[in-house]
């Protein structure tokens, strides 16, 4: 009776609404169904070119209404039934009381999604889907986290090789569900708010650390996220310690800096605005305007230096943190200090900024747009993989591929859809600009590079110096002894 169609008994939803949500309840829902919804990818995006495959579709599973009954993802469709039938039997309750939680939610649900009508899926069938996929998102989850019964039993239904793509399919835009119907299974079937939770922290930081160290996913506290993807996001943007709680304190402090340099920014333009207008105007328009503007085009100018550039120039790398928008530079007397976020290059890295950069781009994500700036500012430092040696030297890049060209080929495969952003690390690269303009700090710079690179070098340069002092002192002595 388990997998028998839910909607085959018409009084199932009326039963359904008739139980009440209570006022902690209202209170938690509140916190997610906060009015955001999960986009579509824009058409302009998702254009493929010279049949390039489509990275914001699923391969193997789908998980929410936007896919739901593709015939290509039937495999998957199979295994979900029969996972659903060892959730609910395994939780002690019947399938009947899932499925009413859910409903009692499933308007907030749809206003979730983007032209999900009730001619396509009424809310009895968005509620089983929702079900269905919820029970298959914490089945992949437990999967992921090494449960060894649970990742025999995927790669006895879907092949080992399929794994990899189901994880994929996890962290898609449009392949999301509320992350509030997953925490309320996992609530209902673990009994402990805690023991969900912590199933959905180990699976995102294992997906983006290799390790279990969250205890809670950053900005929980204040705005709930509103999926998977969304939660996986702020793991990037936001700066943890070694527990994985976030430094709330040191990032409202640096957000009041910036205010307040945005401040005294805006009064100093609207300063030499008022200034301009008192300025005589010259009678050859273009001429002078060029020679007093010409500096004001290096706001427009997107060209940058390379990692192994900047090493010639004596800046020198260090890791900073986890957290992609920690960059920061700091120039000294003969050198310069760059400090970069450390990340690791799988063969996920592309899927993961694919989707976090379209999430970026669509309406109401109000994410600042932090991962396209960084992987802007990658483009510009990762040109050769003498950069990459250079990092992977320096514990900045790690990587599972096979060498440093293939990820100087990902980094240039990663398509920012023209969206050039790089506001975060303006002051970053006018700094670098600025170092680099400073001769004697160059000059400075190829003296080392060129000459205490190696202990040969080095050698070779006392050498040369000790040589010299001798062929002085002989000709001292040759012309100033008494013959």
């Amino acid at each position: 009776m388990e997998d028998q169609n839910p909607l085959a008994n018409n009084t199932r939803d009326t039963e359904c609404t008739r139980i009440p949500i209570t006022e902690d309840e209202v209170e938690d829902h509140h916190q997610y169904f906060d009015g955001r919804q999960i986009h579509r990818v824009p058409q302009v995006m998702r254009f493929k070119k010279h049949n390039e495959e489509d990275l914001y579709a699923p391969k193997i599973v789908s998980i929410g209404p936007y896919y739901h009954g593709l015939p290509e993802l039937g495999m998957a469709e199979e295994l979900k039934h029969k996972v659903l039938t060892d959730f609910v039997s395994c939780s002690g309750k019947d399938r009947e009381f899932f499925y009413c939680q859910i409903f009692k939610v499933i308007d907030q649900i749809r206003n979730c999604y983007v032209g999900v009508s009730r001619d396509a899926y009424d809310d009895g069938e968005l509620a089983e889907i929702m079900l269905l996929d919820a029970s298959f998102a914490i089945y992949l989850m437990k999967v992921f986290v090494s449960d060894k019964e649970k990742y025999d039993h995927f790669c006895q239904h879907l092949g080992m090789a399929l794994l990899t793509f189901a994880f994929q399919d996890m962290l898609l835009l449009e392949n999301q569900i509320p992350l509030c119907v997953i925490k309320l299974l996992t609530k209902l079937i673990y009994g402990k708010r805690e023991e969900g939770h912590m199933l959905i922290c180990d699976f995102i930081s294992n997906a983006t650390f290799g390790v279990s160290r969250l205890k809670i996913i950053p900005g929980e506290d204040r705005r709930q996220p509103l999926h998977l993807l969304d939660a996986t996001h702020r793991i990037f943007v936001k700066e943890l310690d070694n527990t994985g709680e976030e430094l709330v304190e040191e990032l409202d402090n640096a957000g009041e800096e910036r205010v307040e340099e945005l401040d005294n920014t805006g009064e100093e333009l609207v300063e030499d605005s008022v200034n301009a207008e008192k300025r005589p105007v010259s009678k050859c328009l273009w001429w002078p305007w060029r020679k007093q503007n010409q500096n004001e085009f290096e706001n427009y100018n997107r060209q940058f230096r390379s990692v192994t550039d900047l090493k010639a120039k004596g800046i020198h790398f260090k890791p900073s943190s986890y957290c992609l928008k920690n960059i920061k530079f700091k120039s000294y007397k003969f050198y310069g200090q760059l400090e970069l976020p450390v990340w690791l290059f799988t063969i996920n890295s592309k899927p993961y900024f694919t989707q976090m950069i379209a999430y970026e781009a669509s309406p109401e994500s109000n994410a600042d747009s932090i991962i396209i700036c960084y992987v802007n500012f990658l483009k510009s430092l990762i040109i050769k993989p003498e950069d990459v040696k250079e990092l992977r030297e320096k514990k900045i890049l790690f990587s599972t591929l096979d060498s440093d060209e293939q990820i100087v080929k990902l980094i240039k495969q990663i398509d920012n859809y023209g969206l050039e952003d790089d506001w975060i690390f303006y002051d970053v690269k006018k700094g670098i600009e600025k170092h680099c303009s400073s001769k004697a700090k160059t000059w400075f710079a190829e003296l080392i590079n060129t000459h205490f690179r190696s202990p040969w070098t080095l050698i070779a340069l006392f050498a040369a110096t000790f040589l010299l002092c001798l062929t002085f002192l002989q000709t001292y002595y040759t012309m100033n002894l008494p013959k």
